[in-house]
Parts: structure tokens; C-alpha cells; sequence
């Protein structure tokens, strides 16, 4: 397969060996990532790992390497509560000769990226593209297939939606929760397949569920206001819609500036407007401006209230945590430009 390299980074990859470990986030930007990363290359991963940020470190310990000399990173921030225990794990891999690759658009402190470069790992880090926008841009930026697919991944995950057929891809991609089916994607975005015809039932039946699931948000969300900013608060429900289309919905609906969505141990936040990253990172997660989110260990006696129905609860001492944060980190307008 040509991989439409320029004369210097081919010359960089030739020099790499093709058997990898993918470690990627289990959104659509991970499984963008993955994909694009593998033309760049020109091989498949041996494996491709879906984690979250928050996990990465567990992961790192407990990887095999048999056969791998090479692990790549891709749409994985990093947080300050996990990274010392990350540090471990990559020297851990490094120990054993294997190198590590690592894009993400996520902000960090220029301390992280000092540290991991001092230990000899590869840190490709942009800000203002997507994760696979970043892999795009830093390895392979002549392949129009992983363009195309950048620029659809970005326009979602970056919360822009200016691309349509980030939308329809959105959805292919979520339409199911077992990994095996976001591999199957990667190999077939790999070929320079974006679109199948099998792809138009599985969009039909997801807008479809997604329509059904939009009559039935009424009873998880509140809407509060605190320091002139008006905030549409919910507790997850079960199935569809994605918590981006129901927050886009709940906020044209009622008028909110901001949306926060907890399930029980996270939380996140969505705004077309405000940075919403400040009250991610005041939790102590992180994410983009208009698109973060946190963990939110919620006590498990009101978790155990929620699976037997009792949403109240839940609802109540989400929106205290999300008050507090507000009044915390106070109200940032995002410029766009």
C-alpha cells in the first residue's frame, strides 16, 4: 500500500519496526487515531487498547510485549492525580528496549512533556487539531484517506461539527460497545474504506434509536444557574442519544449555557460557548474547551438509589458538585478563533 510519505519521514519509518501496540481512547478519535497512525506506517497494530485517561497507568503495567518492540499513544491526556504512576509504567516499557510514541491534543503542563522526552519517548503534541489530526499532520500529511478522516474525527471530537460526515462516522463507530467492532473499523479505514453500504442501515437505525431516546431525556436533567451562567444538569441515562447530541438538544432546548452530565464515576461537560475545561481540570481531569470532563466517584449508596429508579438523589448531589466547581473556578467565555 502507498502511504504518501515525504522523502524524510519515510525514511524515519522505514527505520521503525512494523510490529506495534496501538493505546488508544475508545471514542471516535481513538479509533481515527489508531487508523491513521497504521497508513502512516504502513501496518497494522498487532493490538489496539482502548482505555481512558484516568487508566492508562494500570494499563501500562500490565501489557505483554512478546513479539512488540514499539507501543504508540494517541488521544490519551494526561492528569496530574496519575502522572507519577504513568511515568512508571512507560519506564517500565522502556526498560525493556521497547519505543513509545505519544500524540495528543489535550493540554498539558510543559513539564510533562519534558520529563517524557527526557526519557527518550517521542511527544507529538498539538492543541489545536484532534488526535488523529495530530498523527495526521506530524507523519503523514500527503494521504488524502487520512485527511478526510482527520478532518471528520476533529470536526466532532473538537466539538466543531463542520463536517458531515464526522456525524455520520460518529455513529457508525458508537453503534456498538464491544471494541471488536471499532478494530474491524480501523482495518477498514486502513484500507482506504471511510464508507461501506452497510454503513446506511446501521446510520438509519441509530438516528432512528437516537429520536426515540430524545422524548425520554426530560426526566434526567435540571437546569440551574450560578454566577449569570445557566447550566443544563443531567445523570446519564441508558442508550442512546451520545451525551454530545443530548447536550447539544438539552441546551438549544432550555436556553443553557453549559451542559454537565455525570454516570456514577465521571462527569462531563459540553458548551458551544464557554471553556468548560477549567471546571474539568478543577476535578482533576481535563480535556478540550468546549468539550472536558472529570472522574466523580458519586457514594454508592446514591448510585445503588439510581439503579433501583430513585434518580433525585443523584441528580441533587450532582449539581451541587457542578455549583461548587462553578463558583470555584469562576466563568471563561471561549474564543473560537
Amino acid at each position: 500500500m502507498e502511504s504518501h510519505l515525504s522523502t524524510e519521514t519515510e525514511l524515519d519509518l522505514r527505520s521503525r519496526a512494523m510490529s506495534f501496540i496501538a493505546i488508544v481512547h475508545n471514542d471516535f478519535d481513538g479509533t481515527a487515531s489508531a487508523a491513521v497512525y497504521s497508513r502512516a506506517v504502513g501496518s497494522l497494530p498487532k493490538s489496539v487498547l482502548f482505555t481512558e485517561p484516568t487508566k492508562l497507568h494500570l494499563l501500562l503495567n500490565s501489557l505483554k510485549m512478546e513479539g512488540v518492540d514499539r507501543v504508540m499513544i494517541a488521544d490519551l491526556g494526561i492528569n496530574s492525580s496519575t502522572f507519577e504512576k504513568t511515568l512508571e509504567g512507560l519506564r517500565y516499557l522502556m526498560g525493556k528496549g521497547i519505543r513509545i510514541e505519544w500524540f495528543d491534543h489535550h493540554v498539558w503542563r510543559e513539564e510533562w512533556k519534558d520529563k517524557l522526552r527526557e526519557m527518550g519517548i517521542k511527544v507529538y503534541h498539538d492543541t489545536s487539531t484532534c488526535g488523529a489530526g495530530v498523527i495526521f499532520k506530524n507523519l503523514n500529511p500527503a494521504d488524502e484517506i487520512s485527511a478526510k478522516l482527520a478532518s471528520a474525527d476533529c470536526s466532532v471530537d473538537l466539538w466543531l461539527h463542520d463536517n458531515v460526515m464526522g456525524e455520520k462516522l460518529r455513529r457508525i463507530i458508537e453503534y456498538k460497545r464491544d471494541f471488536s467492532w471499532k478494530i474491524d473499523l480501523i482495518q477498514q479505514f486502513y484500507r482506504g474504506e471511510l464508507w461501506s453500504p452497510a454503513f446506511d442501515q446501521i446510520l438509519e437505525d441509530s438516528l432512528d434509536r437516537e429520536l426515540k431516546g430524545f422524548s425520554r431525556l426530560n426526566k434526567h436533567y435540571r437546569v440551574v444557574e450560578v454566577d449569570g451562567l445557566k447550566i443544563a444538569v443531567a445523570v446519564r441515562w441508558k442508550g442512546l442519544p451520545d451525551i454530545s447530541y443530548a447536550a447539544q438538544y438539552i441546551m438549544s432546548r432550555t436556553g443553557a449555557d453549559v451542559f454537565a452530565s455525570a454516570n456514577g464515576f465521571s462527569i462531563s461537560f459540553r458548551s458551544n460557548l464557554y471553556d468548560v475545561r477549567i471546571y474539568a481540570n478543577e476535578l482533576g481531569g481535563g480535556g478540550h474547551p468546549l468539550a472536558a470532563g472529570a472522574g466523580l466517584r458519586i457514594p454508592f449508596w446514591i448510585r445503588l438509589l439510581r439503579r433501583m429508579g430513585i434518580k433525585g438523589p443523584m441528580l441533587n448531589y450532582v449539581v451541587k458538585v457542578v455549583l461548587n466547581t462553578v463558583k470555584t473556578a469562576g466563568v471563561k467565555k471561549y474564543n473560537l478563533k
